[in-house]
């Protein structure tokens, strides 16, 4: 009964109402089929059909800007207020020019199917405004989305539930890897060097690949700079709750329509400070010396150098980045807490073991060639990502006589080498129908090293190919559907860890067998869009049928993964999941408040998921406790976003997102493991004044209310009863300007009553560690830009 209450709910989604469209026209009133039309400051493009004919679905209600570029003509601007009636009736006239398309913007960023997913649109703006730690912690203002954390420098996204390898960041073009199975991995992804952000939420394997069944980050490219000019900006952030310092530095060029962008970003910052004295072992109450969480400091850094060139045949894209990071974690929750690592050593911005290190490298190449109103796309990026957690060998009852070196303190090192390759062309077969094929594969080897075990040596391989259509019945109606066909293979080496005593003595060991498996099957999609009333209401539906191939993580794993702090042993011969997967959406835009209604039902088969063994079986490792084992059950997990905007009065704007997550094991009668705490929350914005010295001026009054995680409907049987909690934000912020320079202040104040809670998501969460404390975080942006 409460299954078919909870499809029942109706809620919103904010992002949208609104259509623009028209003809573009030479200056004989000849049409011009295959014109690139850029919408901003959404950044979304299409090209004209054969009649020289647009249309952009999905719009607030605002003003745009319309860039049309046409071989052989002068672009185009326009401005258009999608609020009017005759917003889908205009006429864009060029005119020619002796000189090529200056500026030609990629029509291939966007998700093929987003017109009938739920599907958000961020800008570099949102994460100015949201400076939390970590891209991941970032985006979780958004309805539906989660981030399991360890500390203030480490997070994954989680949406709708979703996590891990359920969930594909496209990282333009390319897909990131980066260990991503593991819960304290984080996302090594620069929140600085996201100018354009696209979140799908619901089933993106079709596009993507088998991993996207629970949702896509699409990280787009950078907007590229008009012919002979510069741009840059200087952005310096502080926080003062652990001492954070952090900025960012970026600088673009065109010249000649050959283009070339740098970024350099670093933070630092110290052991964070906890609402709280006490933390809860075994049992037993310990003391947080200072309310600092000593040893959770770190630093972050990231370089990036983009450069290519746009011509009018295309557009050719080369990416080069490096990201690093070594972040501290809290020596109360890695095994028996020694005294000496919780005592305050005067230092909080030292790190110590246990610590983690990252150094992520990526070289990419994205390329699209232009055919009228077709193009073929083609990415290609090698991916070289090295994970080193350090420890202590006593730790872990390892003799020092079995190190070479006995001040080794490398416990896992984790080497993933990835190789990816992706393409798709995509064809207009009338002015009403287009169709897109495509193919991706990609190659993983990961090699291991250090005293302590978890996966042996193993080697991976992805490969698809699909096809997606999509066809617009009438000016109102459109549909779309694929399939997608996959093959992958696990390679994984057999390996023994063996297991000593005190004495020194060997008493067991730990073994992963070898395998060799490989999998086959398919994915496919229907998806629906309907639009009436002059574009007031619009109306999704999309099913779909996807899988994931199991991970050599989740069949051969065996060992402590002591960011989770438990003994995981992985279950050869798991089969693939089967996703069942129903998504609809309402969406509707009146005068003065717009909103949209997202609910999903998801069935899977065969859902791969981790939990204690039972009966109960322990590890003879020490300080392992029980045994968690990778396991396959049915699992359900469905719910709703709502979020509406509503424009009070002429200066005020209230803002309400509600999330709701329901996950059922029907073999356990339980929760699944890490399911989102429901949440609502509400943004009050004043906008004060506008004057020719500043602008974008604000004051924000946020609420965050998270309901509790309790009894069997809500937590697993290996999960702690998480309470509910309240949070307040404030922030303020506005432009100045100096004559023909910007300048963006900005500042926030995070959980403003210093509230003791605790996040059901964290990996402190075991032993009762709350959430960072107040915070106020100062922001400075400086824009630059000019002409060659």
């Amino acid at each position: 009964m409460r299954l078919f209450l909870l499809l029942a709910l109706l809620t919103f989604n904010t992002v949208i109402f609104s259509q623009i469209g028209g003809i573009v026209v030479d200056e004989h009133t000849h049409s011009l089929p295959g014109a690139t039309i850029v919408l901003l400051p959404d950044s979304i493009l299409t090209t004209t059909d054969n009649k020289g004919g647009f249309l952009f679905r999905n719009l607030k209600s605002k003003t745009y800007e319309l860039h049309t570029f046409y071989v052989g003509y002068i672009p185009d601007t326009t401005f258009v207020d999608g609020s009017r009636n005759n917003a889908r009736n205009i006429k864009i006239v060029l005119q020619p020019d002796t000189e090529v398309l200056e500026t030609v913007v990629i029509s291939d960023e966007h998700a093929k199917q987003e017109v009938t997913l739920q599907t958000e649109h961020i800008h570099e703006d949102f994460f100015q405004k949201n400076l939390e730690g970590t891209f991941s912690q970032s985006i979780e203002k958004l309805a539906g989305i989660s981030a399991i954390n360890v500390g203030v420098g480490i997070a994954k996204p989680v949406i709708r539930g979703l996590s891990a390898n359920r969930i594909i960041v496209n990282h333009q073009g390319i897909k990131q890897e980066s260990q991503q199975w593991g819960s304290d991995h984080g996302l090594e992804i620069d929140q600085f060097d996201a100018e354009r952000v696209e979140i799908i939420k619901g089933p993106g394997s079709l596009q993507y690949g088998s991993d996207g069944l629970g949702g896509v980050i699409n990280i787009m490219p950078d907007k590229l700079l008009p012919k002979n000019s510069f741009k840059g900006s200087i952005l310096g952030i502080y926080k003062t709750n652990n001492d954070h310092w952090g900025g960012s530095a970026k600088l673009g060029f065109n010249v000649n329509n050959w283009f070339l962008t740098t970024r350099y970003s670093r933070q630092d910052f110290a052991d964070y400070q906890v609402p709280t004295d006490l933390f809860t072992y075994n049992g037993f109450d310990l003391p947080i010396l200072n309310n600092r969480l000593k040893n959770t400091a770190g630093d972050e850094e990231n370089i990036s150098i983009k450069a290519g060139v746009s011509k009018d045949w295309g557009i050719t894209r080369l990416l080069y980045s490096h990201y690093s990071l070594e972040a501290g974690l809290f020596s109360g929750a890695v095994g028996i807490p020694r005294s000496y690592a919780l005592t305050d050593d005067g230092n909080y911005r030292d790190l110590d073991v246990p610590q983690q290190k990252v150094d992520h490298y990526r070289v990419s190449l994205n390329q699209i060639f232009f055919f009228g109103s077709d193009h073929l796309a083609f990415d290609m990026g090698f991916q070289r990502n090295l994970r080193q957690e350090l420890s202590q060998p006593e730790f872990h009852s390892i003799p020092l006589s079995q190190l070479d070196n006995p001040n080794d303190k490398l416990a896992i090192e984790l080497l993933l080498e990835t190789f990816s390759i992706a393409s798709h062309y995509e064809h207009r077969m009338r002015s009403d129908w287009k169709n897109i094929v495509g193919i991706n594969a990609q190659w993983q080897r990961n090699q291991r090293s250090g005293f302590e075990y978890l996966l042996p040596d193993f080697r991976t391989f992805r490969g698809g190919i699909y096809s997606i259509s999509e066809k617009e019945m009438n000016e109102n109606w459109l549909v779309n559907g694929g399939i997608r066909l996959d093959i992958g293979q696990n390679d994984t080496e057999f390996y023994r860890q063996y297991i000593w005593d005190s004495n020194e003595t060997i008493v067991d060991s730990l073994i992963s067998v070898a395998t060799d498996d490989r999998f086959f099957n398919w994915s496919a999609s229907l998806g629906t869009n309907l639009t009436f009333s002059e574009g007031k209401w619009i109306l999704k539906a999309n099913f779909g049928k996807s899988f994931r191939v199991p991970y050599p993580a989740e069949t051969v794993s065996n060992g402590i993964h002591h960011g989770t702090f438990r003994h995981e042993v992985g279950t050869p011969d798991l089969d693939s999941e089967h996703g069942y997967q129903l998504d609809l959406g309402a969406y509707w835009n009146f005068e003065k408040i717009e909103g949209s209604l997202s609910v999903y039902f998801n069935y899977f088969d065969n859902y791969i998921y981790l939990g204690p063994t039972f009966p109960a079986q322990f590890s003879q490792l020490p300080e392992a406790g029980q045994i968690f084992q990778y396991r396959q059950d049915d699992a359900i997990y469905t719910g709703f976003e709502l979020q509406w905007d509503w424009n009070i009065l002429p200066k005020f704007e209230l803002n309400q997102a509600i999330d709701f997550v329901q996950s059922y094991n029907p073999e356990t009668q339980l929760a699944l493991p890490f399911t989102p705490q429901p949440s609502v929350r509400t943004d009050l914005t004043f906008l004060p004044f506008s004057e020719e010295w500043l602008d974008n001026s604000f004051i924000e009054i946020g609420h965050q209310y998270h309901f509790a995680a309790s009894g069997s409907s809500r937590i697993d049987r290996s999960e702690q009863p998480t309470p509910a909690y309240q949070l307040w934000e404030l922030g303020v912020g506005c432009n100045f300007h100096f004559g023909n320079q910007e300048i963006s202040l900005k500042c926030q104040v995070q959980n403003v009553f210093d509230t003791k809670y605790l996040a059901h998501l964290s990996r402190y969460r075991i032993i009762n560690v709350p959430e960072q404390g107040r915070n106020i975080v100062l922001s400075v942006n400086v824009p630059f830009r000019g002409k060659l």
